[in-house]
């Protein structure tokens, strides 16, 4: 009898696992393909427009990407479920942390898409003219200075969400 209950675990959990790696994957696709316009093979599995400066940005946050779609289903594992590959505790904090962070990615990579559809009926200019002035004359030089600004507005949100849940995690040790 036990070996039979044992069966049926091991089938729910590939089961569960098989479903896990397929919703993962069109998620991941998804997002690449869809919300950011990349996965081109003809363009080096990138678009032929990119707003940011170098390549790697793109590759990276791709890989990424991978990596944290599949972290963050195992935290819907319940607890001490006997399952294989069940997220220990500890762990839980940093996988939302990390969650939130490829997140934040996810709406970079899709504004710029966004912005890239936008301006394809303006092929001269890679802005969109404003329906009112701002008084501001855009050069190559704001444009070169971007990117930077960009990767610094990311790397400060990811530093204060790693911030928050150390904290967080700290306090809840604390008061056990």
């Amino acid at each position: 009898m036990k070996n039979d209950t044992e069966e049926s675990i091991n089938l729910f959990q590939t089961f569960w696992m098989g479903l896990f790696i397929l919703s993962s994957l069109y998620s991941f696709f998804w997002d690449v393909y869809m919300d950011w316009g990349l996965g081109r093979r003809q363009h080096s599995m990138l678009n032929i427009r990119l707003m940011y400066p170098n390549h790697f940005y793109y590759y990276a946050v791709m890989t990424a990407d991978f990596f944290l779609r599949f972290m963050w289903v195992l935290t819907l594992i319940p607890p001490q479920s006997g399952a294989r590959f069940e997220i220990p505790a500890y762990l839980s904090a940093l996988t939302m942390s990390l969650e939130l962070i490829r997140r934040t990615l996810w709406g970079f990579f899709r504004l710029e898409n966004q912005h890239r559809q936008n301006t394809e009926g303006y092929r001269r200019v890679d802005f969109v003219p404003l329906h009112f002035t701002t008084g501001r004359k855009h050069t190559k030089e704001d444009k070169e200075h971007l990117g930077w600004n960009v990767l610094a507005e990311v790397a400060a949100v990811v530093l204060s969400v790693i911030i928050v849940s150390l904290t967080s995690v700290i306090v809840a040790k604390k008061e056990e």
